[in-house]
């Protein structure tokens, strides 16, 4: 006697749940380090605002040439100036020699330490007033600022 198999259609219920739950998982990290993203650039702001009313010797600010100079070229977008002296309504500060196309490309910058070099910095500085640098982050020319801690930023000494 012959024997007769019926095949049966079996949907499979287990993988589009566990389908479903793994894009949930995935909508779930990405939201949680998208947040975490937003979070970290909200305290950074934070923190550069009370930097700016505060100005020490030191303090290093990320700036967006466009905004202070309209006649760049368009990889010179961005440059770092560091706090020299603090006087009475004046801020004095030397600007780094280098421009930057990417705003990420300064901080690697400053990650592969080269800040750290005795030449990075002009050498004259430049004199601002201190209601000129509040209106300049205000505008947000000044996009960021950061304090060294143990004169090291990202890990890196800062000269």
């Amino acid at each position: 006697m012959p024997h007769t198999f019926e095949s049966k259609n079996v949907k499979a219920k287990l993988s589009i749940s566990l389908n479903k739950l793994v894009l949930l998982t995935f909508l779930v990290v990405i939201a949680y380090f998208g947040y975490e993203k937003y979070a970290l650039h909200n305290a950074e702001q934070t923190q550069a605002s009370v930097f700016i009313l505060t100005p020490q010797v030191n303090d290093i600010y990320f700036l967006d040439m466009r905004l202070i100079n309209n006649k760049l070229n368009p990889k010179h977008k961005y440059r770092l100036a560091k706090v020299v002296s603090v006087s009475g309504s004046n801020v004095a500060i030397v600007y780094g020699r280098v421009f930057y196309q990417w705003q990420n490309a300064v901080v690697n910058s400053i990650k592969s330490d080269d800040l750290n070099n005795n030449n990075y910095f002009e050498l004259i500085p430049d004199y601002i007033p201190f209601s000129l640098i509040k209106e300049m982050r205000a505008n947000e020319a000044i996009y960021l600022v950061k304090r060294p801690i143990r004169n090291k930023l990202y890990g890196k000494f800062v000269n």
